[in-house]
């Protein structure tokens, strides 16, 4: 049955850019009618929502699913972790409208004949479920640097992936490149990663960058320093600025607050948890530690 089902494709355009679904297997095409309901209802509440994130106050209520989703992870975050600086509540939003579609197409899928793969993608995240039998299969609507990551993982991805540092649409404080990060959901993959990639700020000089286009990402980050480009950085300082985030890396590891993470700057690279670094070709990485 697996080898003559078809993979089919939508997509829908939704705050802060394209949301993308994609599913494999019997139930598929039930499951993206559903995906488009979905994200007509969520375009609803979405941009209100995200205005109260971006504001950093907890005590908000936002009106929408992945609102609230979004905030409860934020918050999950900063109860869990003796530590400050994390970044804005708004690091969570675009993994938590993935994790919400992705939840309503699992069920329209299931009562359908099941799905063996389906993949909710927006921006530089996406919310998976993937059978252990199942490799790729939905490339079209996974970024390249993601999908790749995603390959060098261990087969059965179940949750989250995303994407932070200076390559990423999130503003970062770091200087690094590449963060990637699996995760339990999409909002926690969103924004254990943005942490990740916060962690290494201080250890290499970097000028201030511009402000995020996106006019909710510019606000929320307004009073924090953005990295810009960086210029030629000393090995020994790349080597201190990934051994920095890999550090936050493991300890949200421990916290299981993400399940592996690969990290790249400058031609080195790191990697936690189940992920093979030599399968990373996008991430520009010669040496991997």
């Amino acid at each position: 049955m697996f080898a003559t089902s078809r993979l089919v494709e939508k997509s829908f355009e939704i705050w802060p850019g394209k949301l993308s679904f994609a599913a494999l297997g019997d139930g598929a095409r039930e499951a993206l009618d559903v995906a488009m309901d979905v994200a007509r209802d969520l375009s609803r509440p979405v941009l209100a929502d995200a205005e109260l994130l971006a504001t950093g106050q907890e005590n908000v209520l936002p009106r929408g699913r992945a609102g609230r989703l979004a905030l409860e992870t934020a918050v999950r975050f900063r109860e869990a972790l003796p530590q400050t600086g994390f970044p804005p509540s708004l690091a969570a939003m675009p993994g938590a409208i993935c994790d919400v579609v992705l939840e309503d197409m699992r069920n329209a899928a299931r009562a359908s004949g099941g799905a063996h793969s389906i993949v909710v993608s927006l921006g530089d995240v996406i919310a998976i479920h993937q059978e252990p039998d199942v490799a790729g299969g939905a490339s079209g609507v996974v970024p390249p640097l993601l999908g790749e990551f995603v390959s060098a993982l261990e087969g059965g991805i179940q949750g989250g992936v995303a994407l932070a540092g200076n390559q990423s649409v999130i503003p970062t404080s770091g200087p690094l490149g590449i963060v990637a990060v699996q995760s339990i959901s999409a909002a926690m993959a969103g924004f254990a990663a943005a942490a990740v990639a916060d962690a290494s700020a201080d250890t290499v000089s970097v000028c201030e960058g511009s402000s995020p286009r996106d006019r909710l990402f510019a606000f929320a980050w307004q009073n924090r320093f953005i990295a810009g480009p960086t210029g030629l950085v000393d090995a020994e300082l790349v080597w201190q600025a990934l051994s920095v985030s890999v550090r936050q890396a493991a300890f949200l590891r421990d916290k299981r607050f993400l399940g592996a993470a690969a990290l790249g700057f400058k031609g080195r690279g790191r990697t936690v948890g189940p992920v093979d670094g030599d399968r990373l070709l996008r991430f520009g990485v010669s040496e991997w530690r």
